[in-house]
């Protein structure tokens, strides 16, 4: 059993702890779920890009034409999910999205390797029918640049360690002191 996991004060340091080495490879691969056109659930992996435990907050970033802008747009409330196999640790950030675009994202352009760029960009939109595997076109667009930053108002942490797990919920609400719940 880990130490960390003991204390609901020294698990919620941890899990922020967790998000702050995210944000470096290998780790930073999460999944953004948000709540689809049809009104169902949808999932897809992104890169975590910032987290900020004072602020409590996280960001992505994606092309401003993709599909899962127009999902925010319909209903901001999303979910982010992380995995880190090394510390058996799985948390969900529950909250709500803010979409940053424009001269709003554009201080965080310079930031964004110049091989990730074309990923901004890309032609047809994201999600778009195509003829074939490679019927599309990639060129960097600062334009379509967009940052996503979750407010989260909720994290739900499992730590799966050998025969004895720990589950505890941090809620925003009631300035993060968190309970236990059963694994």
């Amino acid at each position: 059993m880990t130490d960390w996991s003991k204390s609901l004060e020294d698990f919620h340091a941890r899990l922020w702890l967790d998000l702050s080495n995210a944000v470096t490879p290998p780790a930073r691969r999460i999944v953004l779920s948000t709540i689809g056109r049809s009104g169902g659930p949808e999932a897809r992996m992104a890169v975590l890009r910032a987290a900020d435990r004072g602020r409590a907050e996280a960001a992505i970033h994606t092309d401003s034409h993709s599909t899962k802008i127009a999902e925010l747009h319909a209903d901001p409330r999303a979910t982010l999910h992380s995995w880190n196999d090394t510390l058996q640790l799985q948390l969900r950030l529950r909250g709500v999205m803010r979409i940053a675009t424009g001269d709003d994202a554009a201080h965080l352009w310079p930031q964004v390797p110049d091989g990730s760029r074309s990923s901004y960009g890309v032609t047809p939109a994201p999600g778009t029918a195509i003829a074939s595997s490679d019927a599309y076109s990639r060129a960097p667009d600062p334009g379509r640049f967009a940052v996503l930053t979750l407010r989260i108002e909720e994290i739900d942490a499992v730590h799966l360690s050998g025969d004895y797990h720990r589950r505890a919920v941090f809620c925003r609400r009631n300035g993060w002191a968190g309970a236990w719940l059963a694994p």
